[in-house]
């Protein structure tokens, strides 16, 4: 074969390739140069990253607020005088055999007692009803006899109101004082008292500092 003839056959496959490349030019999208990136992208699956564990959160509960009391001054002690009706009272008289009530109780020890009330007087007779709200008193008497003290002679007993009987009871000869401790409240009582060659006495109603503040009326 000669070389023009060679030529021409050359010349014609490479026009059918142009031709043949123009007429489907998707077969050049696959023709890479060696060491470029391919024409396609490849989507990167996103690797997860490792998440932490979640904590909880704990809100703290604020402390309940406590208001205190507001400070009151220690009132006066008011005073129980006599009835002016003690025959419509369920008990008028004393009861005959004081001996059964005792001597003198002992006082409340390492307590701060606070006077609420106080009968005072020289004579016998029968208190106004009162009522006391403290779980626990004190009945503090003393008794002055200066001018007799040989015979000076204080009777004293404590009463329901509602029927009379009685719930404690104290004599005094001569003179001097003694304690009676109590746990009655919140009912009506009264007092019978009868004195003779007394000078004076006087009765302090008394209750432990804790249950004055507890207790105390507002």
């Amino acid at each position: 074969m000669k070389k023009g003839d060679i030529f021409t056959v050359v010349g014609g496959l490479v026009l059918v390739i142009i031709i043949a490349l123009i007429a489907n030019p998707q077969y050049l999208a696959g023709i890479t140069s060696p060491g470029s990136p391919t024409s396609k992208t490849i989507a990167a699956t996103p690797v997860p990253l490792p998440q932490e564990p979640l904590i909880p959160i704990v809100l703290a509960t604020p402390a309940p607020v406590v208001t205190p009391l507001p400070y009151m001054e220690d009132a006066a002690p008011y005073q129980i005088f006599y009835t002016s009706k003690p025959f419509s009272y369920p008990r008028f008289k004393m009861p005959e055999n004081m001996e059964t009530f005792g001597a003198s109780e002992i006082p409340l020890r390492n307590q701060k007692l606070v006077p609420f009330a106080f009968v005072e007087d020289t004579r016998g007779g029968l208190t106004q009803k009162f009522s006391v709200p403290y779980p626990l008193w004190v009945l503090n008497i003393t008794v002055n006899a200066t001018r007799n003290p040989q015979y000076g002679n204080f009777r004293m007993v404590i009463c329901y109101a509602s029927n009379g009987t009685i719930i404690d009871g104290a004599e005094i000869l001569n003179q001097g004082s003694m304690y009676r401790v109590l746990q009655t409240s919140n009912t009506d009582l009264y007092m019978i008292i009868t004195t003779q060659y007394i000078d004076s006495y006087r009765i302090e109603l008394e209750t432990p500092r804790n249950y004055y503040d507890l207790y105390r009326p507002r």
